[in-house]
């Protein structure tokens, strides 16, 4: 009997050739790349992965005018498109369900722009061309991620992270968050907000160290929380324009005394962090000596005599 493999083979081939090109045809093969860059929190933080992404983009896409300031080295006459961040209000947000009529006009003109800027990408996508969007600090930490959310699954991207206000904030107070003498949890938070579960206070219990991102903070009523879970001596610091050798600032108080040494409508709405807890004045000691990690440690005095094993 006559084998029929090659004809099968033939026809396979064919039939692959004819879906590829279909599916070119119909535009559904993306062929540009879509990126968010992590900027770094000051323009001399961006690291060599962002500049070598920024320089390869086509299109860039910023949340407002002083970014094309802060990058113009490297945006050069590059596009640049402009998406302002308070069109993100409402986002995950269905506008019907919107009760005030101001509200989902809102919701639905904020919508409409986002929209139209993923439109706008991946019409760019389409044509071949590298978007990138620029995130100041680290995209990973209240960044720009929901564009991925927006557009197809199988949209080829990266995302390129930057040092964040969290880092350069332990950077300039010289405290490593998680040595806090007797704990060793770092918990990042913001202001609390209607039908948040995790609130500040509940966070507090434990007695760890706090990094607070300040946008909308009540000082006030933060720290009568505070007050009620962590020793007046508790060392606290702000740190505004984190990672800026020019505008850098840090101011030293304690949880008791915070009202009385920090004048609070003097800082920098967007631009500073709050850190509480021991590890501001603990260094590296730890209560335990570090005795739970000893045999650990000691594994690794000694790794360079170990035979590697095979």
């Amino acid at each position: 009997m006559k084998s029929n493999r090659p004809a099968r083979f033939i026809f396979g081939a064919v039939l692959s050739l004819a879906v590829a090109l279909a599916a070119a045809a119909s535009g559904s093969e993306v062929k540009g790349k879509f990126l968010i860059v992590g900027m770094g929190t000051a323009p001399d933080l961006i690291t060599l992965r962002a500049v070598e992404a920024v320089r390869g983009a086509d299109i860039i896409i910023l949340h407002d005018e002083q970014g094309l300031e802060d990058w113009k080295s490297l945006i050069g006459a590059k596009d640049a498109w402009i998406l302002p961040r308070y069109r993100f209000i409402y986002l995950g947000v269905k506008p019907e369900a919107l009760a005030d009529p101001k509200a989902r006009a809102l919701a639905e003109e904020n919508a409409k722009a986002r929209e139209d800027m993923v439109a706008r990408i991946r019409g760019a996508l389409d044509k071949g061309r590298t978007v990138a969007v620029l995130e100041g600090g680290d995209p990973m930490m209240y960044g720009v991620t929901w564009y991925l959310e927006a557009l197809p699954a199988d949209t080829p991207s990266e995302i390129i992270p930057g040092v964040g206000a969290l880092q350069a904030a332990a950077a300039a107070v010289k405290a490593n968050l998680p040595y806090g003498w007797d704990t060793s949890a770092v918990i990042m938070t913001m202001a609390d907000w209607e039908g948040r579960a995790d609130v500040n206070e509940k966070l507090m219990a434990a007695g760890s160290t706090l990094a607070f991102y300040t946008m909308h903070l009540d000082y006030e009523k933060l720290f009568e929380q505070l007050r009620r879970h962590y020793p007046a001596e508790t060392p606290v610091a702000v740190v505004s324009y984190a990672g800026d050798r020019e505008k850098e600032r840090v101011q030293k108080s304690t949880v008791g005394r915070f009202s009385q040494d920090i004048r609070v409508a003097d800082l920098p709405a967007d631009a500073h962090m709050l850190l509480v807890g021991k590890f501001l004045t603990a260094g590296q000691a730890r209560k335990d000596g570090l005795e739970s990690g000893r045999a650990f440690i000691e594994s690794m005095r000694f790794q360079d005599r170990v035979p590697a094993k095979r």
